[in-house]
Parts: structure tokens; C-alpha cells; sequence
């Protein structure tokens, strides 16, 4: 409830966007208390952080959630090595994730984003559940287009692109409301198998259809990552795994939030 209120009022205070970096920032002091008063200490790689100060004002998440995807990436290399797979991101924002996943991935990997882009709002709000509690009040930071206002996703496209044909690799950009894509845009991802899952769209329901859609769509020994499973005041994420029986034993519960899932 305290969260509730906390993001209602950051709601009439200040804009999506300026609410997105103060809790990134909140989550940068958080993680540098961790290292004063428990000794714990992490040494990013220099390519890591050169990547995070790039994408650290356009990204959705803080440096640990963001290390943790490159981590991730890192191991996905080493398992499907000399082996040509697909990635598929459900709710790329405004691609941070996206572009720590596309500089960092091996090569002959063909990835396929997908988000509104805050084009279908009325959509996103129909599927609200109870269980969503950040998207209640004032803090609704993906349901309007002025989290985009300044962001153009077919330019972070032909970016990545640019670093991915250098690997023999691509990007292919969906924007829509996922489940509910045309047949074309169905088309491209339903006939694919997936190494790699980055599953990042806050909701409830919208976990769920994920779930079920990539269930039967997964390369063997492929791994998904599962933002803000453990999220205070996002419930609805953690509430979807329940319900739809995920073996949590081949899991990991990291500290920064995410479930990784490995199949």
C-alpha cells in the first residue's frame, strides 16, 4: 500500500520519465549502501560499463538488472555457439535492455523486439489486474506516448542493425500489443524456436500470454529472463509464474529482481 501511495504521488509530481530515472537512481544508492555497510562489492567488466553509460538515461532498468542481462547473454553465447538461434524481447521501452543484448550477443542471431511504444494504451489498460499494482494511481509509465515523446524505435533499429550486420545477425522491431498482433506481424515469430527470452511487460495477464505463447517455442537448454519477478509492487509478474506452474527449481531468483528460467 505504502508503494501505492508513494507512486501516486510521484505521479502528479513528475513526468513517466523523470520517475523512471529516480528510481534508478534511488536503486543506484540502494546498491552502493550494499557495498559500504555488507562489503559487497561487483567489478564490471569495462565493456559493460561503457555499454551501461550509453543507455543508462534511456533504459527501464538500473546497472545491476542491466549487468545481470549481460551476464546472461555472455552464458547464451557459450551454450548455442556456432549455432544460428533467435531472440525474442517482449517490452523493449526504449531499448536498453535491447542494446545491451544486441552489442554483447555472438554472432548468427537474428532477434525479433517487440513493444507498444505507447501506441496502444487503451489496449494496455484493458488488461490491468488486480495484481498490477504499479500501474494503479498516478504511475502509468508505459500506458501513454510521452515516455516515447523523444524516442524514435525505428532509429533504435537502424542503430542496432548497423552493430548486427557486423556479426551476421539482425534485429526485426514489432510494435503492438502482444498478444493481439496482426497475422503478418504473428507470422514472423510463430513457426520460430527461441535460445533466448528477455520477458519484461510488467503485467499479469501479459506474462501470461508470453508464457503460453513461447511454451512450446524454445530451443533446447534455452533461458529466460523474467524482469521484476520480484518487484515489491508488481505482484502481478510473480503472480502469473504461480498460476502457470513454472518449475522454479530450474530458476534463479537473482538480487537485483529477475527470475532466470533454464529449460
Amino acid at each position: 500500500m505504502i508503494f501505492k501511495k508513494i507512486r501516486s504521488l510521484g505521479g502528479r509530481l513528475f513526468s513517466e520519465n523523470q520517475q523512471m530515472l529516480i528510481i534508478i537512481w534511488l536503486s543506484g544508492i540502494f546498491w552502493k549502501m550494499r557495498k559500504y555497510f555488507l562489503g559487497v562489492e561487483i567489478n564490471y567488466p569495462d565493456e559493460f560499463l561503457d555499454n551501461w553509460k550509453s543507455i543508462k538515461n534511456q533504459s527501464s532498468q538500473d546497472k545491476e538488472r542491466n549487468y545481470m542481462v549481460y551476464q546472461v547473454v555472455k552464458l547464451f553465447n557459450k551454450i548455442f555457439e556456432g549455432k544460428s538461434v533467435n531472440v525474442i524481447e517482449f517490452g523493449t521501452d526504449r531499448g536498453g535492455t535491447l542494446t545491451t543484448i544486441s552489442k554483447f550477443i555472438k554472432n548468427d542471431t537474428n532477434i525479433f523486439a517487440i513493444d507498444s511504444f505507447g501506441f496502444h494504451a487503451d489496449e494496455i489498460k484493458k488488461n490491468i489486474s488486480k495484481y498490477d499494482e504499479h500501474y494503479q494511481g498516478n504511475y502509468k509509465p508505459f500506458t501513454t506516448k510521452t515516455r516515447f515523446k523523444d524516442f524514435d524505435y525505428r532509429k533504435m533499429t537502424e542503430d542496432l542493425n548497423k552493430i548486427l550486420q557486423n556479426k551476421n545477425s539482425s534485429l526485426e522491431t514489432i510494435v503492438g500489443y502482444f498478444p493481439n498482433l496482426d497475422k503478418e506481424q504473428m507470422e514472423k515469430i510463430s513457426n520460430l524456436k527461441f535460445g533466448l527470452v528477455h520477458l519484461d511487460f510488467d503485467l499479469y495477464q501479459s506474462t501470461k500470454d508470453c508464457f503460453n505463447f513461447i511454451k512450446d517455442k524454445l530451443e533446447n537448454n534455452a533461458i529466460i529472463i523474467v524482469d521484476d519477478y520480484n518487484f515489491i509492487n508488481q505482484e502481478g509478474v510473480k503472480k502469473a509464474i504461480e498460476d502457470l506452474k513454472i518449475d522454479l527449481n530450474r530458476g534463479i531468483q537473482t538480487q537485483s529482481g529477475q527470475l532466470i528460467i533454464f529449460t
